[in-house]
């Protein structure tokens, strides 16, 4: 395995409730340093590389740089939390039994939700990054790398550099795992060695007593419209004890499946919903480590759920699926190589 390591730093008023950003895998922006981007091939000494400079992938048919005005977004790998603001995705274009779903403009319907949870992590996370210093932090974003595969394997089909975060060596993709302000999310782009250090972290911090991870739920509520980002002018912090959050990625779909509910175009239960997303895939994770990656049997997301109300699988129990991503210059030529 080889590695992409990038020299930047953190700044801690991205982070709600003075910033908009999650202790999920969205919105972790770093500066990059002049020169810090280096790769170090399997059994070779690292070395600077340009390949990402006005480089960019696709997204829904636009160029979108990986390096915009030097900075980078960075998906924190093998973890995911309470999402602290997300919209409804358009599913227009798309039919279900001859019925157009339709479009979600102009309905009102399209607002920034939130879960429960989400902001007392935000919160945390921000505060326990302070520790290290004031602002901004020096970092380091590192992942591991298949070197055939050239640069596109450090980032998602979004754009999102898709590893860890140090900060003084400490890696905090991990140490929010032990703190339980995240759920373990693995994918199956994560090496043996990245799942089993996230698989430790999480045994710890899923039942940590000053952690959010510990109300985490398999038990599918009605989903909350009320419950609304709140934009940091005009933001009140409150309590929220024991309230309880399902697996994110099961709440964005919610999301979306509500709002399209709600307007009527839409008639199916949730569990019918899932079903139409063929792509959406996760294996179990048994299956995967006594029969190998290749041998193991894809489930679609519906098979998470019974029922449209019960998760049937806890988070370390499954590794979804990831996405492929393509890496392009600017002019369109595809980067295949490091």
């Amino acid at each position: 395995m080889g590695k992409l390591m990038i020299d930047g730093t953190l700044d801690l008023s991205q982070f709600w409730p003075i910033g908009e950003s999650d202790a999920d895998t969205t919105k972790i922006v770093l500066t990059v340093l002049p020169g810090a981007v280096q790769y170090q091939p399997t059994n070779d000494a690292s070395r600077p590389t340009t390949k990402f400079d006005e480089a960019g992938v696709k997204s829904f048919g636009q160029f979108k740089p990986v390096i915009k005005n030097g900075k980078i977004t960075v998906r924190l790998q093998g973890v995911d939390a309470p999402e602290l603001h997300y919209q409804p995705q358009s599913m227009k274009g798309k039919t279900y039994k001859g019925q157009p779903f339709g479009s979600l403009k102009g309905s009102g319907l399209v607002k920034k939700y939130r879960q429960r949870q989400a902001e007392t992590a935000t919160v945390r996370l921000g505060r326990y990054l302070s520790t290290f210093g004031a602002s901004p932090l020096p970092c380091r974003f590192q992942t591991e790398v298949t070197d055939h595969e050239g640069p596109a394997d450090a980032v998602d089909k979004y754009g999102r550099f898709v590893g860890n975060v140090l900060v003084n060596e400490i890696d905090i993709n991990l140490e929010i795992l032990r703190q339980g302000l995240a759920i373990v999310a693995l994918y199956n782009s994560m090496h043996p060695a990245e799942m089993e250090a996230c698989l430790e972290a999480w045994a710890l911090g899923k039942t940590a007593t000053d952690g959010i991870a510990q109300y985490q739920t398999r038990t599918i509520g009605e989903f909350d419209p009320q419950l609304l980002y709140q934009p940091p002018a005009t933001a009140r912090l409150t309590p929220e004890k024991t309230k309880r959050f399902i697996h994110p990625k099961l709440y964005r779909r919610q999301c979306t499946w509500w709002a399209y509910r709600k307007l009527g175009t839409f008639k199916g239960g949730f569990d019918t919903y899932l079903s139409l997303f063929f792509d959406d895939i996760f294996y179990e994770r048994s299956s995967m480590r006594d029969e190998g990656f290749l041998a193991a049997t894809p489930f679609q997301i519906e098979q998470m759920v019974k029922d449209g109300r019960k998760v049937i699988y806890a988070p370390d129990e499954i590794v979804f699926k990831e996405a492929g991503s393509q890496l392009f210059t600017a002019d369109g030529q595809l980067i295949r190589e490091w």
